[in-house]
């Protein structure tokens, strides 16, 4: 018996993420909405060979030797343009399956529970970020009259929060002008006067633009783009005192240096300078009493590169 090489029949067999698996995972116990928006999603996948596997592992680590592109102020105008490329297909042809970021889907591998996986469907990343976002809004969005999400991008976790909450003012945020004008016509032509987008800059927040009462924020993999630069944002929110702060990120204080793929994670974020000690920071401010940390935890869930869904729901505490 040859060891150390799956044979091609077994690297064929077709597996699901079960949500049973996601419950014992993530810890929770989903409510009958969330079941039904499992339902309606496509986890099939199969193991990798031992040789697809190899051959990943030195894709990651032929990617950390070379040169890659760093997150960081100077990047606005990238983000303009990446948007910019969504506006003009969502003009042109109304689908709303346009707004979905391009850079979702561009390898076959995701991740899941500390392994990369080969998915059935090609958008599964994006739908386990949807997952995720579906389990968020049921979990702590559903009550919020008013949501901001900061750095939304083309608007698409917008319209994730509306399926579970269909009455908050919804507010898309974002540095690039690209972005509100698609969040602005998605707005239209759905008839929602409650969808909203204004221009916000992480990197100098505008002080005069202030958060409603009963306020949730939230961002998803946008904060990883100002690096350590997350001071002037976290003064912005501790000044508004929003109800509630949801990120998912990347967060590397929650990931097992000791684990491969979490290590190459670890290796990936500091490459492109992606958001490092902003759970440390928070946990200074727990530690004052300034503001209180209800969840900090992985999804297991993630992109080729990195295990980048991480979790944190925090309040300030106002005294």
């Amino acid at each position: 018996m040859v060891l150390g090489r799956q044979s091609k029949s077994d690297s064929s067999i077709t597996q699901v993420i079960s949500l049973a698996e996601i419950e014992e995972t993530w810890k929770i116990s989903a409510s009958k909405w969330l079941q039904n928006e499992y339902r309606k999603l496509d986890f099939s996948y199969r193991s990798l060979t031992s040789v697809e596997r190899d051959e990943s592992l030195i894709q990651t680590v032929s990617a950390l030797l070379s040169e890659l592109p760093t997150a960081g102020v100077h990047r606005q105008n990238d983000w303009e343009s990446g948007w910019g490329q969504n506006l003009e297909d969502f003009e042109r042809n109304s689908d709303e399956t346009s707004i979905i970021p391009k850079y979702f889907n561009k390898l076959n591998l995701v991740r899941w529970r500390q392994e990369l996986i080969a998915p059935v469907h090609k958008n599964m990343e994006h739908q386990m970020l949807g997952f995720i976002l579906d389990w968020i809004s049921d979990q702590f969005l559903a009550d919020f009259s008013n949501i901001y999400e900061f750095g939304a991008g083309t608007g698409h976790n917008l319209l994730r929060f509306r399926k579970r909450n269909d009455s908050a003012t919804l507010w898309g945020l974002d540095w690039a002008r690209s972005s509100q004008n698609i969040i602005q016509q998605i707005a239209e032509r759905r008839e929602d006067s409650n969808i909203r987008a204004s221009y916000f800059d992480y990197f100098n927040p505008d002080e005069t633009f202030p958060l409603a009462d009963s306020s949730a924020v939230v961002t998803v993999a946008s904060l990883e783009q100002i690096g350590t630069r997350f001071e002037p944002f976290l003064t912005y929110l501790m000044k508004n005192s929003p109800r509630l702060v949801v990120h998912v990120e990347p967060i590397g204080e929650l990931l097992d240096q000791n684990n491969l793929m979490d290590y190459l994670s670890l290796e990936y974020f500091k490459k492109r300078n992606y958001l490092s000690g902003y759970l440390t920071r928070l946990r200074e401010l727990e530690s004052r009493q300034e503001i209180e940390i209800i969840m900090a935890q992985r999804s297991y869930m993630g992109s080729f590169f990195i295990d980048g869904y991480s979790i944190i729901v925090w309040r300030p505490v106002v005294s």
